[in-house]
């Protein structure tokens, strides 16, 4: 066996391993990229959805309309104190203690009357005010989740596509092909040359070998395989000329 062509297809297989690791890191790589963004995105949907969740308890709902009923009543406390300090009459001269009695009282019964009609319409109006706010926070929410789960698709696409186009260094297959198609030249070069000296050292001296058991040799012209090469060529050289 060749030692410098076995060494080359050792090579040749090294660099092709290197190259295929190489591939085989950059998808690692772009598949922890991949998953790290669609984690964020995941974290971006749950915490959406946690906020949306969280002010539907029982108790949020209760907190959240009981603030509509005070902010509905102190709106409408406003307004009508602005109309009626518009709208109150002005009067000159002396009243008398009857007028300003029956004023004071006829006041007080407009006042609550004012005050039942205002906690009335506010706690009327107050679940339709919560729902609308409802509608509002699980609209933001399913935007926010659309919109995670919409990139987090399109993202995911674009990084299966990088992965999938990640091919080994073409430099060094091709350094590899070569590199392998040496080193099997040079085995087969170098089993066909083992065969034909194996023939010629069989065919030295009619089969007898280069030496006897002594270690002397049959032919004294004849003790290496170049003498065994020139040696055969004389001897298809003679039986040309029939000797």
């Amino acid at each position: 066996m060749d030692p410098l062509g076995i060494a080359l297809l050792a090579f040749s297989a090294l660099t092709k391993y290197q190259a295929n690791d190489d591939a085989s890191e950059r998808r690692e790589a772009f598949r922890r990229r991949m998953e790290a963004y669609q984690r964020t995105k995941v974290a971006e949907s749950s915490n959406a959805t946690e906020q949306l969740l969280a002010k539907q308890t029982p108790e949020a709902r209760g907190a959240e309309l009981a603030e509509i009923n005070a902010d509905r009543g102190q709106s409408l406390r406003d307004t009508v104190g602005a109309a009626q300090a518009f709208d109150a009459p002005q009067i000159a001269g002396k009243l008398s203690g009857d007028y300003r009695a029956g004023q004071e009282a006829n006041a007080t019964r407009v006042a609550e009357r004012t005050r039942r009609a205002i906690e009335q319409l506010a706690t009327m109006g107050a679940p339709q005010e919560q729902a609308e706010a409802f509608g509002k926070r699980f609209g933001t929410a399913a935007t926010r989740v659309d919109g995670a789960n919409s990139a987090m698709e399109n993202v995911t696409r674009g990084y299966a596509a990088d992965i999938e186009d990640v091919r080994p260094d073409p430099f060094l297959g091709m350094v590899s092909q070569l590199g392998t198609a040496v080193g099997q030249g040079m085995l087969s070069n170098a089993g066909a040359l083992a065969s034909e000296n194996a023939k010629i050292d069989a065919g030295v001296n009619n089969g007898q070998g280069y030496e006897d058991a002594a270690g002397n040799l049959y032919n004294s012209g004849v003790s290496t395989r170049q003498d065994a090469r020139i040696q055969k060529q004389l001897g298809k050289a003679l039986s040309l000329w029939g000797r």
